[in-house]
């Protein structure tokens, strides 16, 4: 990755996820069926058609939450299967060449942030009424009180696979962080949160703003719940930060989890 492994990736046979920028890239190949014009000319596009079908199986295995992939969520769904298909067709094209053999390699790349989670994000995560935009999240701080932008989950040791919505609890079990806090507009923009592999670079990070707030995951919920734990003290920490609804809202959101 670009940032000396800051990014976190999921590898995949013909592709990965980049779960730090949203980017998934998908290869494809293909090689004449003879030595026909005609038979070099149809290779570059059954080479897409091998990359769009390995975008596809990628997207599929994305975690949405828990042991939901994104395949099962889709399945018999004809409407969320027509949309990741169109996301595969209008995936660019990164690179193209060919081989000695005259075969043809294919990269393509999508995001999973805009139309693809507009169709994979469960209902639950509602528009909210727009609370105002304009108002810069600075001036929210009462007198003395330091004014916070954003929320780093520091959730490394604790082997966390990401997912496309992940939710924060206490030990008590109430919801820190979840759909009941979150705007769906900027969930399908920007995504619920955004993963780091660093916690220098998500301290920089434009998305959680110059003076986030660090909270430590104390551990899983469970084998299949992507649901994170945090402490009391830090449950309570939250409480008092009057910005929380305005900055969780917003999704700005970090979680920082081991490469």
């Amino acid at each position: 990755s670009g940032q000396g492994g800051a990014d976190c990736i999921t590898l995949f046979d013909h592709g990965q996820i980049n779960w730090s920028t949203g980017q998934v890239v998908a290869r494809g190949r293909a090689a004449p069926k003879g030595n026909k014009e005609s038979d070099m000319e149809s290779v570059p596009g059954s080479a897409r058609a091998n990359a769009n079908g390995h975008i596809i199986g990628i997207l599929k295995q994305i975690r949405i939450y828990d042991d939901l992939l994104v395949g099962q969520y889709a399945s018999g769904n004809d409407v969320i299967l027509a949309g990741i298909e169109k996301t595969a067709r209008d995936a660019k094209t990164v690179r193209q060449t060919y081989t000695s053999a005259l075969d043809v390699e294919i990269l393509i790349e999508t995001s999973i942030f805009g139309g693809f989670l507009q169709l994979v994000l469960p209902d639950h995560i509602r528009q909210i009424p727009k609370l105002s935009l304009e108002t810069p999240l600075a001036s929210k701080a009462p007198m003395g009180e330091i004014s916070h932008t954003g929320l780093i989950l520091d959730a490394r040791g604790l082997e966390i696979e990401p997912a496309l919505y992940p939710v924060i609890i206490s030990e008590q079990g109430d919801e820190i962080y979840s759909s009941v806090f979150v705007s769906r507009e900027f969930a399908v923009q920007y995504g619920v949160c955004a993963y780091s592999c660093d916690m220098g670079t998500a301290m920089a990070n434009r998305r959680i703003g110059s003076h986030p707030l660090v909270v430590k995951g104390l551990r899983k919920s469970g084998k299949e719940d992507t649901s994170i734990i945090i402490s009391m003290t830090d449950a309570k920490k939250m409480e008092k930060v009057s910005q929380r609804h305005d900055f969780l809202k917003e999704c700005r959101v970090i979680i920082v989890k081991d490469p």
